[in-house]
This record gives C-alpha cells, sequence and structure tokens, in this order.
C-alpha cells in the first residue's frame, strides 16, 4: 500500500482494510469503522441499499448493470474508477459477475494493494438468508444456498488474511439437497476449510454456541441472534480469533439496552405524523446511563469501549444532519379499523395473542370484524419499554408496535433497535412491494447486520491482527 494513501488512513483513524460483500444498507461497515477498519471495496445489487450505503458512507458507485455486457464490464468505464483514492468503492451489480480479477485491478490502482505481496485484512459477508430463515419456504436445493460461495472466491482471489461470514441461526438445521439436517452449515464450513484449493483456511471455531452471537449481549436494544463463522488463513499461525465476550445483561458491568433507552428521545409522532427531517433535542434528563451512552453513539459523539462513533465528514453542512434534526422519523397511518385493532393489543402482546385471550373471554364477537381472516403470530406484536425488542426484521412494519402509542414503528424507531447512527440516510420509499429492487426503508433496515454487534466482531478482528482492540 503506498505510502500516503496509508497516512491519509491514519488520518482517519483506520488501521485495518476490508471488502464488504452482500453489502446491504452498510450496517457491518459502520460497525468496522467504528473500531478502525476501512471497506475499500463493497458489493451490493439493490436498487435503494446502494443509494442508502453511498448516501451514508460517501461511497463512489460503480454500475455494472449499465455497463457491462455478456463480456463484462466495459473497460472505458471501468478506468473511471482506476484512480488513487480512500473512498469505499460501491460495485452496483450481482456478485455472480464480479470477476475476481477486476477486484484485484481495483485493489491495485486504488488503494495501492499488490494481492501477491500485500492484501486486504478481511473479507466479509452475510449471504442473502431467506433460504436458511426458520421463516421462509427453506427449499431445498435452494441456489441461494450457494451464493456464499462467492465470498470464498473473493477471499482466495485477494489471499485475505481473514474472512468473516454471517448468517441466521436457520442455517444451522437447513437441510443439504440429499435431505441431511444441518448438512448446509456442514457444507459451507468444508467449503471454507477446503485445503485443496490455495489459500486455505481454518475456522475459528464451528462449536454452534459459540458462533452464534445475541445483539442484546453487545449494547443493541434488540434480542436478534445471528451465528459468525471467522476462517483464518492457515500460514498465519500466529493469528488467534477469539469470539468477543458478553458486555451487557446478567453477570456484566452494563444491563441489557431497552426499548425505552433506545428511542423514548426521540420526538413523539403520533400515526401519520412526523416527516422525512423533523427537529431533535436531547433530553435533559436520561433515563439511565445506558440511555445516555446509547444515545451519544447514535447521534456521533461516543468514543470509548472500542467504540468510535462520529458523525462522517461529509454531512459537515448540517443539512442532511446536524444536532437538532433526526430523519425518517414518519409515523405510518392506518385505517380505523386497524387503529381499533392495535389499541386491543397490551404491550408484549401481538395480534394472535390477543385473539386467543379475546376468544377465551368470551368477548371475540364484538371485536371479530377488526381481525383479518389469516392471523399470523409475528404481525401487530407489541413493544415493552423496559425490555430489549425482539427481533427486527425485513418485515418489521408489519411486525412491530410502538410500546404506548397505537401505530407501528417509524423508520428511525427501526434503526434505532438496530444500532444504526441517527446520521444514517435511508433511501428509498417508506413503502413498497416486498421483494422489490427498489427495497423501501424498512426492508433496508431490518435486513441488516446491527452495527454495534458488528463492532463487537470487529474489535477482535483488530485484537487478532494488530494485538489490541482499540486505536488511536
Amino acid at each position: 500500500m503506498n505510502n500516503s494513501l496509508i497516512e491519509r488512513m491514519r488520518e482517519e483513524q483506520y488501521r485495518l482494510v476490508s471488502i464488504d460483500l452482500f453489502s446491504g444498507p452498510g450496517g457491518l461497515c459502520t460497525g468496522f469503522k467504528w473500531a478502525g477498519i476501512l471497506p475499500l471495496i463493497a458489493v451490493e445489487w439493490t436498487d435503494t441499499t446502494v443509494e442508502t450505503y453511498s448516501a451514508s458512507h460517501n461511497a463512489e458507485v460503480m454500475h455494472m448493470s449499465m455497463y457491462s455486457d455478456e463480456n463484462g464490464i466495459h473497460q472505458e468505464y471501468l478506468e473511471q474508477f482506476m484512480h488513487e483514492s480512500t473512498r469505499t468503492l460501491l460495485i452496483h451489480g450481482d456478485i455472480n459477475l464480479v470477476a475476481s480479477g477486476m477486484i484485484r485491478d481495483l485493489l491495485l490502482a486504488r488503494y495501492g494493494i499488490d494481492s501477491e505481496n500485500e492484501t486486504v485484512d478481511v473479507v466479509s459477508g452475510g449471504a442473502p438468508c431467506e433460504s436458511f430463515s426458520m421463516a421462509g419456504t427453506r427449499t431445498l436445493g435452494d441456489e441461494r444456498d450457494d451464493l456464499f460461495s462467492n465470498i470464498v472466491r473473493i477471499s482466495r482471489a485477494v489471499r485475505t488474511k481473514v474472512i468473516l461470514f454471517e448468517n441466521v441461526k436457520g442455517m444451522f438445521s437447513k437441510k443439504s439437497a440429499d435431505g441431511v439436517k444441518g448438512g448446509i452449515f456442514t457444507y459451507i464450513c468444508d467449503t471454507f476449510e477446503d485445503d485443496s484449493v490455495q489459500p486455505s483456511y481454518r475456522l475459528a471455531s464451528r462449536n454452534q454456541e459459540e458462533i452464534l452471537l445475541r445483539a442484546c449481549d453487545y449494547g443493541v436494544p434488540q434480542a436478534r441472534e445471528r451465528l459468525f463463522l471467522v476462517g483464518i488463513r492457515r500460514d498465519l499461525n500466529d493469528v488467534t480469533f477469539t469470539y468477543p465476550e458478553r458486555t451487557h445483561g446478567p453477570g456484566c458491568a452494563r444491563p441489557f439496552v431497552t426499548v425505552m433507552d433506545a428511542i423514548s428521545d426521540l420526538p413523539q409522532v403520533d400515526m401519520g405524523e412526523g416527516d422525512d427531517l423533523i427537529e431533535y433535542h436531547r433530553p435533559e434528563n436520561y433515563v439511565s446511563e445506558n440511555q445516555q451512552r446509547f444515545v451519544s453513539i447514535m447521534r456521533g459523539d461516543y468514543d470509548g469501549d472500542g467504540i468510535h462513533s462520529h458523525v462522517p465528514g461529509h454531512f459537515a453542512n448540517g443539512e442532511l444532519f446536524n444536532d437538532h434534526n433526526v430523519s425518517s422519523h414518519k409515523g405510518p397511518g392506518h385505517i380505523q379499523r386497524k387503529q381499533e385493532l392495535l389499541a386491543l393489543i397490551p404491550g408484549g402482546s401481538s395480534m394472535r395473542a390477543t385473539f386467543d385471550r379475546l376468544t377465551e373471554d368470551g368477548t371475540i364477537e364484538q371485536y371479530r370484524h377488526l381481525f383479518p381472516n389469516t392471523i399470523y403470530g409475528s404481525r401487530n406484536r407489541r413493544l415493552i419499554w423496559d425490555e430489549p425488542s425482539f427481533t427486527v426484521t425485513s418485515h418489521c412494519l408489519d411486525e412491530i408496535l410502538h410500546p404506548v402509542l397505537n401505530r407501528a414503528i417509524t423508520p428511525r424507531e427501526a434503526a434505532r433497535l438496530q444500532s444504526f447512527p441517527d446520521w444514517y440516510q435511508f433511501a428509498g420509499p417508506y413503502v413498497q412491494f416486498h421483494g422489490d429492487r427498489e427495497q423501501d426503508k424498512y426492508e433496508q433496515i431490518g435486513d441488516a447486520i446491527p452495527p454495534l454487534l458488528a463492532n463487537a466482531i470487529a474489535r477482535e478482528l483488530v485484537r487478532a491482527l494488530i494485538g489490541d482492540g482499540d486505536h488511536e
């Protein structure tokens, strides 16, 4: 890596560099940056998600679909990105079509990294989880099961030191194409450790209890579980990765961050109120030390415990974010019948549980007209102030109710529950057909890796590769 680039990176407090595959809106990128790891190249195919990542991280975007054919991306267009830079390059396109050679060429031209002699420190990625999720169809032989192989392909091409793979808990039990329960997990682990292809990698652990992390244990106000596989290049005998110890909850120095800690300082907007950008004032009195710390991280002025949260420099003009505003805080509107239904659901309960309770009470007939014909157990669940949220998913608009207001949560509340900072700019519509290439704000937020969970992993990667978990 050339000296001028290293110097500029150090000025921006980065000590390691990475490649961010299946990047989503940038949850992992954010947590990595807070720990001192700079993603140099990212890959994402969903249109509005690319806009979110680019706007929030000032990434330069290469649009593959617009400038490529069966022979690959047009050389004249590619040359526009072959210049020295410290900005992340976000490749907007299908990862299956992102050639390993192009990644190597970009690393050399932009960042002075020659994969033969020097390399990125980490290649990370969380391949789409729909085929693994317990809430999905879990179809045998789903082609998405093999998307993760692109992470291994690109990792080997650039000879990365460490591979980080993230996915849902359901991957543990997903059957392989031959019907063996858990076969997909074994297949993925074996692919990472295949020593017939060089460079080869060894997994830090396959222990399902060790590699499964719960977000609320690391300061995220949400009881979300995700698995993380860490592969270390076999020739790096002195590199040892240890999974992060819990920092929050029973037996830890800090209690769980609750829903109240996470969102009660936000302006109270009722159904249909709020806007793309509204006025915000910090609380004069915080409800807890946890809230004060969490809000400081969210507002971009926390520096400690391996978390260096700061507002990115490209927001310096203050139009999109400043000390007195917050974005994407707009209360969803509901029809009258839905409003009456939501008013029946108490804290910690759901539409399904409320229906069952009214049935047991013998009063369901007077309320039956408010309920849909099909009642899903995960829909319209009301948060509890003094507990972490349940899992925020891509369907969170339909699943999560505000603790006391009779409405679904706003995108900004969902982002807080995921630990996205308030300077984050979520592109796209508020509501869109699920699965569309133009993902709405809720789907982007729910699909992402919580930044504070990513940060916990990133700090351990820094320790493993440098020897400490902090940077000056």
